[in-house]
């Protein structure tokens, strides 16, 4: 399954992101330096691993650090 980082930037917001860090997002950017903080960043992954059925350990997810490379994470896994 692939899955882009655009379709990705549409999850900040159910993972309870405010709309307006999650719509300024560029998905080429690290995360947490787009207003993403402590409590937003491990819901955001809670919520890809709900929704795409994959395992998203924290030294892994830590790793990641745009949509990009999570849209390429879960695109290698789902």
């Amino acid at each position: 399954m692939t899955v882009s980082a655009l379709q990705l930037k549409d999850l900040l917001e159910e993972a309870g992101v405010q709309p307006q860090v999650a719509q300024a997002v560029d998905p080429a950017q690290p995360l947490l330096k787009q207003g993403l903080d402590s409590v937003d960043f491990p819901a955001f992954c809670a919520l890809l691993e709900q929704r795409f059925g994959i395992s998203l350990e924290e030294e892994t997810a830590l790793t990641l650090r745009s949509l990009e490379d999570f849209a390429r994470y879960v695109s290698e896994r789902a």
